[in-house]
């Protein structure tokens, strides 16, 4: 029996050529796992309107494109794609695992506290927001909706399936006391605390090893 595909889900601003997303996709094609990256920042308007939502619609295609309908898959994703991972493993029941690398659970509440109340407003009233965006390595607009529709998705969503979180303790993007809440609250979930920070680039082999394991686990299931 073949084993599942893997569907990789890049973070905010980033992309699918991003240092993680080529290491995962090299590693996986060694196993000969198929796999898919997804572009979040294309689909219709581009990055400016990219949106949980849309991002969600073309992870479900990708899992599609992976063998999912047949043999079911498993997510990875990081930082913003760890969020939409977990969002995925609560919504699709082709998600046999979930690996969520920094995930930015409650994602309005991060740019609340970002930004400010007069910082929000301010993107509600022009209607974009200027943001460095290090994959194209210039300034890109993110229009408001991506604000309002991240309002309609929980902060923790209760996933239908096993998951493994790999969060540096160095973080300060996205702290790790959002994944420790996470891993309290939810069954069949194991955070492992990394001596890294967002990116955990220097922790690749780590991950890598987490990842095999917890990927063996599954096929006992």
């Amino acid at each position: 029996m073949r084993a599942p595909g893997v569907v990789y889900l890049h973070g905010f601003a980033s992309s699918p050529t991003s240092e993680k997303a080529r290491f995962f996709r090299d590693r996986l094609a060694e196993e000969g796992i198929p796999s898919e990256i997804p572009d979040l920042n294309e689909g219709p308007g581009g990055f400016s309107k990219l949106t949980l939502t849309r991002a969600l619609e073309q992870t479900r295609a990708a899992l599609s494109r992976v063998g999912a309908d047949e043999r079911g898959a498993i997510v990875i994703g990081s930082s913003l794609g760890g969020y939409l991972a977990a969002l995925t493993a609560s919504r699709d029941p082709r998600v046999l695992g979930a690996v969520l690398l920094a995930p930015a659970f409650d994602l309005p509440g991060r740019w609340n506290a970002w930004l400010g109340d007069e910082g929000v407003g301010r993107w509600r009233q022009s209607r974009e927001l200027d943001v460095q965006h290090h994959a194209y390595g210039r300034m890109e607009k993110l229009g408001f909706g991506f604000y309002l529709d991240a309002m309609g998705y929980p902060p923790y969503p209760r996933l239908g399936c096993p998951a493994l979180i790999l969060h540096g303790v160095h973080d300060r993007e996205v702290g790790i006391g959002t994944s420790r809440k996470f891993a309290e609250g939810a069954s069949d979930v194991r955070l492992v605390e990394l001596d890294s920070d967002h990116g955990l680039l220097d922790v690749k082999p780590r991950l890598w090893e987490e990842t095999t394991a917890f990927l063996g686990s599954l096929q006992g299931r």
